[in-house]
């Protein structure tokens, strides 16, 4: 039988499990989020130094860069 004792520190133990979960679900949840933001960064960077070099092609083929580039 279960004393009055044991029941509430069985109930603290759950709790104890439950926020370790939820914690360790939002740790997984910010690591994904982090990857995927960095992810994205390395697109938008190698798309950028795609432009930045037929920008400097199209400079060096025509003698120099337009204006407002």
């Amino acid at each position: 039988m279960v004393s009055v004792l044991d029941s509430g520190a069985l109930e603290m133990a759950w709790v104890q499990i439950a926020v370790a979960t939820l914690s360790g679900n939002s740790l997984t949840q910010t690591v994904h989020t982090h990857r995927a933001s960095v992810h994205q960064a390395a697109k938008l960077t190698a798309a950028f130094l795609r432009v930045a070099t037929v920008t400097a092609g199209l400079a060096e083929s025509n003698g120099g860069i337009p204006p407002g580039l």
